[in-house]
């Protein structure tokens, strides 16, 4: 069920992309508007990671089932149980950036264009968005990223990526270019997610201009997660809702 009105608020996310999409390109009176090749290719990859993000919480449920399943199995034995239990809460520790990881990857160095304006283009075309962070950290996860960090920050589930001015907020710490992300993986995979056509690097090289370095490492150090974590709505479920 709860597939079905993730798929159906797919659907709803693509008519109103398609929606304001049309307003842009055609005015009231029936004058037609220039809309930038990026501001389309934003909406593409939103859509895209909205269906990223499914696939990854149908992947989340499954391994929840099979957590389940285990945990049954082990309740006979306290012992066994308690071993479990400790295991498990370092395991989720691990994945979910509470700890320093190190392991194969790349390392991502993200600067602005330095190319000549075309005509009146917009001199912002040429600098480094928190969108253009966002994707590229989406496409490394697609990749099978295993663990990221953006300027010496690790990216978890509630890392914001957003712009402040000419600079980029990251868990709650500013930086300005260059933006040096490293993440952990098969490098060829990761560095492909990059520089292969249609991604968002190479969009992002090849189009905007934008100056992208991929450099493959042995062993990429990542530190874990600084901040504290304080959910101001959130709260457990109670059994059977």
């Amino acid at each position: 069920m709860k597939m079905n009105v993730w798929k159906f608020n797919i659907l709803i996310l693509c008519i109103l992309l398609g929606f304001l999409i049309a307003l842009q390109i055609k005015s009231v009176t029936g004058d037609y508007l220039y809309v930038p090749l990026k501001v389309i290719y934003d909406y593409k990859l939103s859509i895209e990671s909205e269906k990223k993000e499914m696939e990854n919480l149908q992947s989340v449920i499954e391994e929840r089932r099979s957590f389940i399943e285990n945990y049954e199995k082990l309740k006979s034995d306290g012992g066994l149980f308690k071993d479990a239990l400790i295991q498990e809460l370092e395991n989720q520790k691990l994945v979910s950036g509470f700890k320093s990881v190190e392991g194969p990857g790349i390392v991502l160095t993200v600067n602005d264009g330095t190319r000549e304006l075309i005509g009146d283009e917009n001199p912002n075309n040429v600098l480094v968005h928190d969108i253009d962070v966002l994707n590229l950290i989406n496409d490394l996860k697609a990749a099978g990223a295993e663990a990221l960090s953006i300027n010496g920050q690790r990216i978890i589930s509630i890392s914001e990526i957003n712009c402040a001015g000419h600079t980029i907020r990251i868990n709650n710490q500013v930086f300005a270019q260059p933006f040096i992300i490293k993440a952990i993986g098969d490098p060829k995979t990761l560095e492909a997610s990059i520089y292969a056509p249609g991604q968002s690097g190479h969009y992002l090289k090849e189009i905007i201009g934008l100056l992208i370095d991929v450099k493959p490492v042995v062993n990429v150090k990542i530190p874990r997660y600084q901040e504290d974590i304080n959910y101001r709505y959130l709260k457990v479920a109670e059994e059977g809702e």
